[in-house]
C-alpha cells in the first residue's frame, strides 16, 4: 500500500472514529432523554390513577352502613367499589388519552383480576405479566435500539397499592407502554444521526484526498533526496532563485545533513562492533575455559581455542553446526544442555561427564546461560579436575587466613580436663574390668570418643597450620548410619524420632574418617538440640552424577533470616551454652574434603542441611 493510500486511510479512520464517538454520545443522550421522559410520564399517570382510586374508594366507603370491621371485609368492599365505579372507569380512560406512548391503564386486584381498565372489554380477565419498563431502561442504548427493531413488545410500569397490615398489595396499577410507539418516536432520531454521520464520512474522504496530496509532495521530494544520497549522486547545483520558493530545499538540506550524520554513526558503530568482536575472539583465545556462543537458531557462532582441546574438533569444523550436532542428546553433556535450554533455566557449574571417542570420559563443569532477549546461548565448559584443585587451594588459604586470628587458650583449657578424664577412665577400667566385664564395651566407646575429642582439640590448635588428613576409603553411608546409632539414646530422651536411609547402601568417598564423623555428628546434634519439644530428624544419603549428597533435615524452629549468613562463622551461636565452634569446624572439614555444605531454613518449619562430597574415582 502506498504512502498516499495509507495517509488517506488514516484520515478516514480518524474521522470515522470521531464521528462514531460523537454520534454514539448524541444518540445516547437522545435515547436517555426520551426514555426518561416516557418514564416520568408513566409514573405521573400511575400516581394520578392511584389518587383517583383512593379518592373513589374513600368516598364510596364513607356511605356504607354498617362499615366493615375486618381487613377481609374491607378488601372485599374496596374491590367491589373499584369494579363497579363507572366514574373511575371514565377517569382512567381520560388519563390515558393524554399520553401518546401509553396504550393501556389497568387496575387489578390482589389476584391479578382486572377491575378497571382503559379497555373495558378486558374487565374480569387476568392482568398480563409484561417486561418491566424500568429494567428495559437500564439496558445499554444499543440493546434498547435493537430490541425496538425486532418487533412489537409491550412493557409495564407497575405501581402497588396496599395497606400496612399485609405485605401483598391489594391493588396493582399497571401502565402499559408499546414498543411500536417507542420505535416510531425514536427511529427518526436514529436516521437523522446516521445521515449526519454519512455526510461527515464523505467529507472526511474528500478532506483526506486533499490532505494526502498536500503532504505527499514534500515527502516525495525527500524520498528522491534519500535515493540520491544512497546512490552517491552529488547534489544538483543551481542559483537560489531557481529553487523551490516554499523552502523545500532548505528542509531537504537539513534532512540530508542528518542522514549523512546517521551514516557516519552507523559506520562508526559497525567499526566498533568489528573491534569488539575481535577483542572477544582474542579473549576467548586466551581463556582456559571452553566458551561456545550459539545464535538464536542454535547454530555455533563463536568458539574459543579451549573448545578445540576439550571437544577434539577444530573450530572450522564446528562453526555453523547445530547445537545437537556438537552435543548430541544421547550423551550426558548434550542431555544436560538441552534440558537447561528447554526449561529456560540457567545452569551453573553442573558436574557432568564428557565422552571423547572411546577415551576415558572427562569430568567437566557445565554452565549454560541464555543471552539477552533470547538472542543466543552461552555455553562454558571447565575442566573439573584442575578447577577442583584450584578451588581447594583457594578455600584452604581463605579458611586458614581467617582461623589464624584465633587464640589457642580455649583449646588448652579443654585439653587439660580431657587428659584428666582419659586418665581417670583408664583407672576406672582397671577397677571394674574384673567385677563388671560387660562394662568394658561401654568404656571402649567412651575412650574412642575421648580420643576423637582430643583430635578435635588438636585440630583446633592446628587451625593456623596445614592439616595432615589421614585419607582412606570411607563408606559415608555406613558412617552416617553409625552417627545416628550413636546419638539415638539422646534423641530418644528428647522425643526425637531418628530416620535414616541410604541409596545405595554403600557410598565410598576418599577422606579422613574422624574429621568426617565429627562434621556429620555436629550437624546431627544441632538438629536434635533444635527440636526441644521433639519431632522427626531425617538423615538420608544419596548418590547422583558422581556426587554424594547427605541430607540432614529437622523440624525445629528454623534459622531467622538475619542469622543465616552467620551460621558458619566461628564463635557465633544462639544457644545458651553453645561455643559457636561446631559448624565452623564442620565447614572447614568439608572444605578440606573438596565438598560443600549448604542449608535452607524456614522459620517455624525447620532446617535442611546438605553435605556434598565427590565420590571415590575407583568407586564411581
Amino acid at each position: 500500500m502506498s504512502l498516499k493510500a495509507r495517509l488517506l486511510l488514516l484520515i478516514v479512520l480518524l474521522v470515522t472514529v470521531i464521528v462514531t464517538i460523537l454520534s454514539a454520545m448524541h444518540l445516547n443522550t437522545v435515547v436517555e432523554n426520551w426514555t426518561n421522559g416516557v418514564m416520568e410520564r408513566s409514573e405521573l399517570v400511575a400516581q394520578q390513577v392511584k389518587s383517583l382510586v383512593l379518592a373513589r374508594v374513600q368516598e364510596s366507603s364513607a356511605t356504607v352502613d354498617p362499615p366493615p370491621t375486618t381487613l377481609e371485609e374491607s378488601k372485599q368492599l374496596w374491590t367491589r367499589i373499584v369494579a363497579e365505579d363507572k366514574l373511575l372507569q371514565q377517569l382512567i380512560q381520560s388519563s390515558m388519552s393524554n399520553s401518546k406512548m401509553i396504550v393501556e391503564i389497568v387496575v387489578a386486584s390482589e389476584l391479578d383480576e382486572i377491575l378497571a381498565s382503559s379497555t373495558p372489554s378486558k374487565r374480569g380477565t387476568i392482568m398480563r405479566k409484561l417486561p418491566s419498563f424500568a429494567e428495559w431502561k437500564l439496558k445499554e442504548v444499543t440493546d434498547r435500539i435493537v430490541g425496538l427493531t425486532k418487533g412489537q413488545q409491550d412493557y409495564e410500569m407497575a405501581l402497588p397499592l396496599g395497606v400496612p397490615q399485609q405485605k401483598l398489595p391489594i391493588f396493582t396499577i399497571q401502565i402499559v407502554v408499546s414498543s411500536v410507539f417507542l420505535r416510531d418516536a425514536l427511529l427518526p432520531q436514529v436516521y437523522k444521526i446516521g445521515l449526519v454521520s454519512a455526510i461527515s464520512l464523505l467529507m472526511s474522504i474528500l478532506l483526506g484526498i486533499f490532505s494526502a496530496n498536500l503532504a505527499i509532495g514534500p515527502l516525495t521530494s525527500i524520498s528522491k533526496e534519500i535515493d540520491r544520497i544512497a546512490s552517491g549522486t552529488p547534489e544538483a547545483a543551481g542559483p537560489k532563485e531557481d529553487r523551490d520558493p516554499l523552502g523545500k530545499t532548505r528542509e531537504l538540506a537539513i534532512v540530508q545533513s542528518k542522514l549523512n550524520l546517521l551514516g557516519q554513526q552507523i559506520r562508526g558503530a559497525q567499526e566498533d562492533v568489528t573491534q569488539m568482536r575481535s577483542n572477544i575472539e582474542g579473549l576467548m583465545e586466551r581463556m582456559e575455559d571452553a566458551v561456545l556462543v550459539f545464535d538464536r537458531n542454535d547454530k555455533l557462532a563463536m568458539a574459543g581455542l579451549a573448545a578445540e582441546r576439550l571437544l577434539e574438533m577444530t573450530r572450522a569444523e564446528m562453526i555453523g553446526k547445530q547445537l545437537v550436532e556438537i552435543f548430541p542428546a544421547s550423551e550426558p553433556l548434550g542431555s544436560a544442555i538441552q534440558q537447561s535450554i528447554r526449561l529456560g533455566r540457567p545452569t551453573q557449574d553442573y558436574l557432568v561427564g564428557l565422552d571423547r571417542n572411546g577415551k576415558q570420559p572427562l569430568r567437566v563443569l557445565l554452565s549454560v546461560d541464555t543471552l539477552a532477549d533470547r538472542s543466543g546461548t552461552l555455553i562454558t565448559l571447565r575442566d573439573a579436575e584442575s578447577r577442583r584443585q584450584l578451588a581447594t587451594q583457594l578455600d584452604i588459604s581463605r579458611r586458614l587466613s581467617a582461623i589464624s586470628r584465633l587464640t589457642g587458650g580455649v583449646a588448652h583449657e579443654i585439653k587439660n580436663p580431657l587428659n584428666s578424664i582419659a586418665l581417670r577412665l583408664e583407672l576406672l577400667r582397671t577397677r571394674v574390668s574384673e567385677t563388671s566385664p560387660d562394662a568394658d564395651d561401654e568404656i571402649n566407646i567412651i575412650s574412642q570418643e575421648i580420643r576423637r575429642l582430643d583430635r578435635v582439640v588438636k585440630t583446633f590448635l592446628d587451625f593456623t597450620r596445614p592439616v595432615d588428613l589421614a585419607v582412606e576409603d570411607v563408606d559415608l553411608a555406613a558412617m552416617a548410619r553409625e552417627v545416628t546409632s550413636l546419638v539415638r539414646p539422646q534423641a530418644t530422651m528428647q522425643k526425637v524420632n531418628l530416620q535414616f536411609s541410604a541409596e545405595p547402601e554403600s557410598i565410598i568417598i576418599r577422606g579422613d574418617r574422624d574429621l568426617l564423623k565429627q562434621a556429620i555428628l555436629n550437624v546431627v546434634m544441632n538438629g536434635i538440640e533444635a527440636m526441644r519439644t521433639g519431632g522427626n530428624l531425617t538423615v538420608k544419603a544419596t548418590l547422583s552424577s558422581g556426587t554424594c549428597d547427605l541430607m540432614i533435615q529437622d523440624e525445629g524452629p528454623g534459622i531467622p533470616a538475619e542469622n543465616q549468613s552467620k551460621v558458619f562463622q566461628l564463635y557465633f551461636t544462639t544457644k545458651e551454652k553453645g561455643s559457636g565452634i561446631g559448624l565452623a569446624m564442620t565447614f572447614r572439614a568439608i572444605q578440606l574434603h573438596n565438598g560443600t555444605i549448604e542449608f535452607t531454613s524456614e522459620v517455624g518449619k525447620g532446617t535442611v542441611f546438605r553435605l556434598r562430597f565427590p565420590v571415590s574415582t575407583e568407586a564411581a
